[in-house]
């Protein structure tokens, strides 16, 4: 048992980057499926791609929008958590992972994404509890706070790694990493177009850091593990485990309620923490 434990826990990120659903619901269950995985030739990008059919499966679902349907998108789109997990646990435990496959696996995230919420604004059109117009901007403006949910909490989570972790390979390098890469890709590829976006995404994201600023790493590490985890109820396996069981209980008005009112609140609360919480761990300039 302590060896199985070993070996899960050798598969995880840092205890305080990891998502709480993911720590205690997907990754266990992730765990059994690298387990099985490991003694057969299966690439993470194979598990990849058949998250991108699940959640592909699960969109259509949605977009049925029947109680039995909701019920099967749930489900399904609780395997793509799992199988999302999986890929980047089975890469750590076989040691086979590149950049490429970080970067399709991001990409099918999105995918993933946009048709999980086509598929939810086809299904309320369908449900008919709200007008086609309504729900068609309660799932863009749903989708958009998510995406902004994940790019706060991944911006911190990077921070954490930096200023707590003394992981130095910051954005820029992850940049130039990348950049590298897409040098030796052929052009207009679909791995060249993967890594454009994503050095794109990079780039976005290095506006916003704080790679200019030096932290006390014991202080930073102290408080921002606490405060990580205040983030993570906005992160996006929060978010996927209240769609699923709006899904199952076939209520998405509580879904909606938690995206675009709950989770935005929570972030009206925790920012100017964060930005207090910042300013105690830096260390002044001489």
């Amino acid at each position: 048992m302590k060896k199985l434990f070993r070996e899960y826990k050798s598969m995880l990120k840092p205890l305080p980057i990891e998502g709480i659903p993911d720590l205690f619901i997907f990754r266990p269950i992730a765990f059994i499926i690298v387990k099985i995985a490991s003694r057969f030739p299966v690439t993470p990008n194979q598990i990849s791609l058949a998250a991108l059919v699940t959640g592909i499966s699960s969109g259509v679902c949605f977009a049925l929008g029947t109680p039995k349907s909701w019920l099967w998108g749930g489900i399904l789109y609780g395997s793509t958590a799992v199988l999302d997990c999986s890929d980047g646990m089975l890469a750590r435990y076989k040691k086979n992972g590149t950049p490429i496959g970080r970067i399709i696996d991001g990409t099918i995230d999105y995918i993933n994404g946009l048709a999980i919420y086509l598929g939810l604004a086809i299904g309320l059109t369908k449900i008919g509890i709200m007008s086609p117009a309504n729900a068609w901007l309660l799932v863009a403006l749903a989708g958009l706070s998510m995406a902004v949910h994940s790019i706060l909490v991944d911006h911190y989570r990077g921070q954490f790694f930096i200023h707590a972790l003394g992981v130095r390979q910051s954005l820029q390098d992850e940049i130039a990493l990348f950049t590298e890469e897409l040098k030796q890709t052929p052009r207009m590829s679909l791995g060249w177009i993967f890594i454009k976006i994503y050095i794109s995404y990079n780039r976005i994201q290095e506006k916003f850091s704080l790679h200019h600023t030096r932290h006390d790493p014991e202080k930073y590490y102290r408080i921002n593990a606490i405060m990580l985890k205040l983030w993570q109820f906005i992160e996006l396996s929060m978010h996927i485990c209240i769609l699923i069981v709006s899904a199952v209980l076939f209520r998405p008005k509580v879904f909606l309620i938690y995206t675009i009112v709950i989770a935005n609140l929570w972030i009206v609360v925790l920012f100017p923490i964060q930005i207090f919480v910042n300013k105690h761990t830096s260390i002044p300039k001489k």
